[in-house]
């Protein structure tokens, strides 16, 4: 049936105040939906025109980290048995038949940290597996409070499990070094088949409902499709824009798929993997990202979701909308060296029968695809162009004093070797940064530096951070808190000081205050006070709202506005004033008419009200400035600064899950040049953990028998339980154990002293054990 003779339609439904769901299920009916989540566990009936909330599993009172959830499954057998997976390691089985505390059926505390995910068996209604950040994987029968079977990934962390639909006792899991491994559920001793499968950790997988295949999703922004028939081998990969979260086939599609991002992407994307870098379809009604998705059963024409905006969607495929049909025919790609590629479609003709002819006057016929309906699309050719940067190419007239390099990537390059993040005072790092970037042409970068420099160059930030976005956030408080503050410090200020901010001694103050004594508000009381409708912040006041570290324009502990150097150097937004003198003016007597008046007369901002004015906020526009670096391709400046500030970045008003997308891509970006101790020098200054852990995945290295070539998996490290051998831990040149810096061929798996081989391979190309043509360098 045709999408759009579809009659559903999209609808939504927030389920929660407090938090979001990080898992959905659906139950083998499909007609209720769970959703779970580190402050949510709720059960929804799905309804033509909504949801309705049928139980709520954390309703009660005495609940702890067991019904925080990661994780979320439904029996496929039993809708009444639910699964989830705990923060603390928890993995709980309910029972919505059962009341209260009882629904609880089950709960295993086993895992020693954090548990991922959670699946039930797909033919038996006991059986479920569940994958746990200490690397193991535990088999649980419901009919037993203990697991049957533990199962040891060699990994990190296992991200992810499924039962293959096609074999009865196999199951996949993903881990965070970017491994996939097949288990068989008699055999817990070792897996069948394991591969690397991404770059990056591997955060879900999904089996195709009729085929054998295996897709995976990874932070690496790759969804790849495995074909599982015999040794596994790499059918399609799909290239999106953010790390992928979760993937799942689209029922009664064969080459659908779809995806929701980790960070950045809102929307879920279906996928035709036939075409990899082009959503066939989107969803982008979620505000926030999209952390479940499922397919209600075999309809393929409606897909639920929830999001971290605490909302769930149903989604008619119909309202999807379609990026394929607003896309450029031509595309363009920057290499890493300055170099642009350049494709355009091929418009194909074919020639009538009567003759051929070269020429435009002849009579050509536009070859037509044959598409049928809005599901498929046209495989269409291309040609591919190719331009290099020209190495006499400046971008603008430079003066002597600046290099900017020719070509962009030499830019970036500088910048990331002699841009320092620390070892330097703040504002000597700023400084030198300043330098650099303007050294490279990034003049927007160095004017930055410049900024940081000002405000954060000389202040000193001690823990506890505070965040004021602005005094317009603050009514009532705010302004009985400043009146209260000029009342009590204006007449301490006039007793200790001979002058007063006005250049008045005491005396004529005090002439002053009797002529204005009609004016006060309390009747002269004897109360003095600030000039009549003048905004007047007291020092304590501006140390405790705003971080400046230029107080020269201080007097007397008040900063005193006045049309000269106040005005030029502090800016009030949303202040309409006029300027006019402090002093009143007193009736002039016709003999001082001929009198010069004084020079300099000191003068205040004078306003005709006092409203909640709006102050400047430095750390949101340092905030801003960063996110605009970032949009505009710069992340390499966004993310030096942010370091750089040390624990003065507290005080940004930027998300965490931003920064750690920052890391990735700058990281990234260093891989691509080969930066390699740059990207382990941000990766080691970097406070949150998942980037800590980058250059800590894949550390280990597993070494094969140069005997028989099996791989060497015993407690013993060179030590091979297969042939009983330890002949791989002696040098293939001089015979003796290697202690020592251990070089190796990947292909025959002999190896030996590194001196060793040095010497050997200089006149040699062959193995000098096996005859294998290693190839060293």
């Amino acid at each position: 049936m045709p999408d759009s003779l579809e009659d559903t339609s999209t609808i939504s439904l927030r389920i929660c105040l407090e938090g979001h769901a990080n898992a959905l299920a659906l139950n083998k009916d499909n007609t209720q939906i769970a959703v779970a989540g580190r402050s949510l566990l709720k059960v929804y009936s799905i309804d033509n025109d909504g949801f309705t909330e049928s139980c709520n599993m954390r309703g009660g009172k005495n609940q702890n980290l067991s019904y925080s959830s990661n994780d979320v499954a439904w029996s496929t057998l039993d809708s009444n048995l639910l699964a989830t997976a705990a923060t603390n390691g928890v993995v709980s089985v309910w029972d919505l038949s059962k009341f209260g505390r009882q629904k609880q059926l089950l709960v295993y505390n086993e895992h020693e940290r954090t548990a991922h995910t959670v699946t039930f068996h797909s033919s038996e209604p006991n059986i479920l597996i569940s994958g746990s950040q200490d690397g193991t994987i535990k088999c649980f029968d419901i009919r037993s409070d203990k697991s049957v079977n533990t199962y040891f990934s060699n990994s990190e962390s296992v991200r992810d499990v499924k039962f293959s639909p096609h074999t009865q006792n196999i199951f996949s899991a993903v881990s965070e070094n970017g491994t996939v491994q097949l288990w068989d559920m008699r055999k817990w001793d070792k897996s069948m088949v394991q591969f690397t499968a991404h770059y990056g950790p591997v955060y879900t997988c999904d089996w195709h409902p009729t085929r054998n295949w295996l897709a995976t999703g990874s932070r690496d922004k790759q969804i790849k499709v495995w074909n599982m028939d015999g040794r596994p081998g790499l059918e399609h990969t799909i290239h999106t824009i953010a790390g992928v979260g979760r993937v799942k086939w689209r029922p009664e599609r064969t080459y659908h798929i779809a995806s929701c991002a980790l960070v950045v992407d809102y929307s879920v994307h279906v996928w035709d993997i036939r075409r990899p870098y082009i959503p066939f379809a989107s969803f982008n009604e979620h505000t926030n990202v999209t952390t479940g998705i499922a397919w209600q059963g075999s309809d393929s024409h409606c897909l639920l979701s929830t999001s971290k905006d605490s909302t769930i969607y149903k989604h008619a495929f119909k309202d999807a909308t379609r990026p394929a049909l607003k896309a450029n025919a031509q595309g363009a790609g920057l290499g890493r060296f300055g170099d642009i590629s350049f494709a355009n479609k091929i418009k194909e003709y074919a020639p009538k029968a009567s003759g051929v002819s070269n020429t435009k006057s002849s009579s050509f016929i536009r070859r037509k695809a044959n598409v049928a309906g809005s599901v498929q699309f046209h495989l269409d050719h291309s040609k591919m162009y190719k331009f290099a940067l020209n190495d006499s190419f400046s971008g603008y007239p430079l003066s002597e004093s600046e290099a900017k390099p020719r070509q962009e990537h030499e830019s970036f390059i500088g910048c990331a070797r002699e841009l320092i993040i620390n070892g330097k005072k703040l504002s000597e790092l700023c400084e030198h940064n300043a330098e650099v970037s303007k050294k490279y042409g990034k003049h927007n970068a160095s004017t930055l530096w410049n900024f940081i420099k000002l405000f954060y160059g000389s202040n000193h930030f001690e823990p506890p951070f505070e965040h004021r976005s602005s005094f317009s956030n603050q009514k009532n408080p705010m302004n009985s808190r400043r009146a209260t503050q000029v009342a009590s410090d204006w007449p301490q200020q006039r007793n200790d000081l001979g002058q007063d901010l006005n250049g008045n001694t005491p005396e004529t103050a005090n002439e002053i205050s009797v002529a204005n004594a009609d004016d006060d508000p309390l009747g002269g009381s004897g109360v003095e006070h600030p000039p009549t409708s003048s905004v007047i912040l007291s020092e304590t006041h501006i140390i405790h709202e705003i971080t400046f570290d230029n107080f020269e324009l201080l007097r007397n502990g008040f900063i005193y506005v006045g049309p000269t150097e106040c005005a030029k150097a502090l800016a009030f937004p949303a202040l309409h004033h006029d300027v006019q003198a402090a002093r009143p003016q007193l009736d002039l007597k016709a003999s001082d008419h001929e009198k010069s008046p004084p020079p300099h007369v000191p003068t205040v901002l004078k306003v005709s009200h006092v409203p909640s004015i709006p102050m400047w906020e430095p750390h949101k526009f340092v905030g801003d400035a960063l996110m605009l670096m970032n949009d505009v391709g710069d992340v390499q400046t966004a993310l030096i600064v942010l370091i750089s500030l040390g624990e003065a970045r507290k005080l940004l008003p930027i998300e965490d899950t931003l920064v750690e997308h920052w890391f990735h891509t700058y990281v990234d970006q260093l891989h691509r040049y080969e930066l390699w101790n740059e990207a382990c020098e941000v990766i080691n200054r970097s406070w949150l953990r998942s980037v800590q852990q980058l250059n800590q995945h894949s550390t280990a290295m597993h070494l094969n028998c140069g005997e028989c070539g099996r791989p060497m998996g015993g407690k013993v490290g060179w030590y091979c339980d297969k042939c009983k051998s330890m002949q791989s831990a002696k040098c293939c040149v001089c015979g003796l154990i290697v202690r020592g810096v251990y070089a190796w061929c990947q292909g025959c798996s002999h190896g030996g002293h590194i001196e060793h081989l040095q010497k050997y391979f200089a006149k040699h190309s062959k193995c000098p054990k096996c005859g294998h043509l290693c190839a060293y360098s």
